[in-house]
């Protein structure tokens, strides 16, 4: 992006349809924070081209014949890491989204798509990293406190590995080990499910904070937070996607900021999808818990997620932990494979039990209140009190440390929010 953030951002579009690259250029012409780059003046050996002409962003067409897309967005990400990379996918090739992001897209937008959804776009991309860079200047950047001990996200770049699961009964373990108030946020707006594991009879959500963004206090927190019988404090997704599509990274980061300053230890369920809102809460907790099963596919993601992590979000490695779910199940990867792979040594590991761990989904019962006997509950525990005394000796969970405004990278999806 310019180094003023007064100047107009430049912008190349890569596509072959002649249709798409005309709107393109009639939107930006026709506003002044931007500068249409004409494609044209590419050379044919593409990265020197981009070199030459130094765009701020580049929207890139999924569909453009010049290379396979996920290896152009990972090649141009990583040779120019400073550049915004916005995909633009196919109405049937949304299932990519992910993929694209973590091939090092900062957004998305689905085609077909008018000027202004375009221009919307782009103006939350230049609006989110203006205040991304006041976040590296402490002198210009509001600094939050946070009275909360430690916020810790679970999530995976895979589906179905466990992540609900794990946020849910860590967060009751924690509750139990430390004697405090946790709170658990289920992050996962469009498809969230910690409710129904827990048998939480209740219509509220975290979609009734939104009209009081700007107003939110202790008072009306725990007015919209259930309680579960475990006595663990809840914040459901909302019940429907309507609803989901109105949450924002900006409401969202107000949303979690207020709770840390109420609620001393917060787990968060993050899903496995990772666009703004995910990084959003990335940025302000203190460590993500990153979930995998013992298979190729689920390795290979994470790599994946480290990878991205290292090159696009500056997250430190050290502030990720790796949790293998199921990890002694027969045929899978060893543990010992699983950390030479990924070059880091796995933080717990949770047994395979699936007779336990589906009665407990079903029944709305969570593992982590059954008996103590039972090995996937010794596990979870003595999870919790590795995360206590991280929380009580490690610098990063702090109660002195604050956090900063809005997260340094995040992704966009013009339809989803």
């Amino acid at each position: 992006m310019p180094t003023n953030p007064q100047d107009p951002i430049r912008v190349l579009a890569i596509s072959s349809n002649e249709l798409m690259l005309d709107l393109i250029k009639t939107a930006l012409e026709r506003d002044t924070r931007y500068f249409f780059i004409d494609q044209q003046k590419l050379d044919d050996e593409l990265m020197e081209g981009i070199e030459k002409l130094q765009p701020n962003c580049i929207l890139l067409d999924y569909l453009s014949s010049i290379a396979n897309p996920l290896e152009l967005i990972d090649s141009i990400s990583l040779q120019f890491p400073e550049i915004i990379i916005v995909a633009i996918l196919p109405e049937d090739k949304t299932i990519e989204a992910n993929h694209v992001v973590l091939a090092g897209a900062h957004a998305f937008i689905v085609q077909p798509f008018n000027q202004k959804e375009l221009l919307d776009t782009l103006g939350r991309v230049k609006e989110l990293h203006q205040r991304s860079h006041q976040t590296k200047n402490p002198d210009d950047a509001g600094e939050i406190p946070m009275a909360t001990r430690g916020t810790f996200v679970v999530f995976s770049p895979k589906g179905g590995v466990g992540c609900s699961t794990v946020a849910i009964n860590l967060a009751i373990a924690l509750k139990e080990d430390l004697n405090q108030e946790v709170l658990l946020i289920d992050a996962k707006l469009l498809f969230g499910d910690v409710d129904i594991m827990l048998n939480l009879k209740t219509q509220n959500s975290i979609s009734d904070l939104i009209p009081h963004i700007g107003s939110l206090d202790e008072g009306l927190i725990r007015d919209v937070i259930s309680e579960h019988a475990s006595g663990l404090k809840v914040l459901p997704a909302p019940i429907n996607p309507v609803s989901a599509q109105g949450v924002h990274p900006e409401e969202l980061h107000r949303i979690i900021t207020s709770a840390q300053n109420i609620y001393p230890n917060i787990v968060i369920d993050n899903g496995n999808f990772l666009n703004e809102n995910a990084v959003t809460l990335m940025d302000a907790s203190h460590r993500i818990i990153l979930v995998i099963n013992p298979d190729i596919a689920s390795l290979r993601n994470a790599s994946r997620f480290f990878d991205i992590c290292r090159t696009t979000l500056s997250i430190p490695k050290e502030k990720i932990l790796v949790v293998v779910n199921q990890h002694d199940q027969r045929d899978g990867i060893s543990l010992e494979d699983i950390e030479r792979s990924l070059q880091i040594k796995a933080f717990a590991t949770l047994p395979w039990d699936p007779q336990i761990a589906l009665q407990s989904i079903n029944r709305g019962i969570p593992v982590a209140t059954q008996s103590q006997k039972i090995p996937l509950r010794k596990a979870f525990d003595v999870m919790a009190k590795k995360l206590a005394a991280i929380i009580g000796y490690d610098k990063v969970g702090d109660t002195s440390k604050t956090i900063k405004v809005l997260p340094e990278i995040l992704s966009k999806s013009s339809r989803l929010g």
